[in-house]
């Protein structure tokens, strides 16, 4: 099967339906390097979970597992986003190269995924429209982060730009993306809510193993799409298909 690659030439203005099309194609495309860049990540938190539901881990890993997830998640989020940037703009990036530039860029992708966590937090306290709005308000914060390499206060200031107008149809891609990443885990969780107390500790940290390997195969997906929709926002409000065109005839 033939690799889906889409340059700068095929950049223009795209419907819902076509940038999920797009993800799905870059998804497939790029599944194996997507899934071990996802698994650097996701196996070591695997193991944490495995070790502090089990009772293997001391107290200072219990302590430690918080922040071990704040700064997996935050690289992972920018190694992702990097590697389906360059993948979606013709230049595929390894797992080496990705995660290479996400460690590059930790503190700001650390900071701006903090920022963003809270922001939603704070958001709950005006209802789930309150969430809803900062979650689309900065949606492109790590993309910007991660392909822009701008600071972490630049790229959510960014983000609120290139979200200006838009905010109903961004909040719907980043919703069926997130629903659609979602649905394995969610059907494994509803097997062990079945499952209820007849499971013991062993069982339950297993399956909360397999939990994370399910993410791990499916969020490249939501991250795809989340790429994609922040190079359809730049073509739509910076005309970044006709800067690339202008480049390339002037080169």
């Amino acid at each position: 099967m033939s690799t889906p690659s889409f340059t700068a030439a095929a950049l223009r203005p795209l419907s819902v339906g076509e940038i999920l099309d797009r993800a799905f194609a870059l998804y497939r495309g790029h599944f194996a390097p997507f899934l071990a860049t996802a698994l650097a990540f996701y196996a070591p938190l695997g193991a944490l979970q495995f070790a502090a539901a089990t009772g293997a881990a001391d107290g200072m890993m219990a302590l430690v597992a918080p922040f071990a997830w704040l700064g997996c998640t935050a690289l992972l989020l920018g190694a992702l986003t990097t590697q389906a940037g360059r993948a979606y703009m013709g230049a595929p990036a390894t797992t080496g190269e990705a995660v290479g530039a996400a460690f590059r860029r930790i503190v700001a992708l650390v900071v701006v995924f903090v920022l963003t966590v809270v922001g939603i937090f704070l958001g709950l306290f005006g209802l789930l429209i309150g969430a809803a709005l900062v979650w689309v308000l900065l949606f492109a914060a790590v993309p910007v982060v991660a392909l822009e390499g701008k600071g972490p206060f630049t790229a959510l200031r960014r983000s609120t730009e290139l979200a200006e107008g838009d905010w109903m149809r961004i909040f719907g891609v980043l919703f069926v993306a997130l629903v659609i990443a979602a649905l394995p885990e969610m059907a494994l969780q509803a097997v062990v809510g079945m499952a209820g107390e007849g499971m013991d500790a062993r069982a339950v940290a297993s399956a909360q193993a397999l939990s994370t390997v399910l993410e791990a195969i499916t969020y490249p997906f939501s991250v795809a799409a989340t790429v994609i929709l922040y190079y359809d926002r730049r073509v739509r409000a910076e005309g970044l298909d006709l800067q690339l065109l202008e480049a390339a005839i002037s080169a």
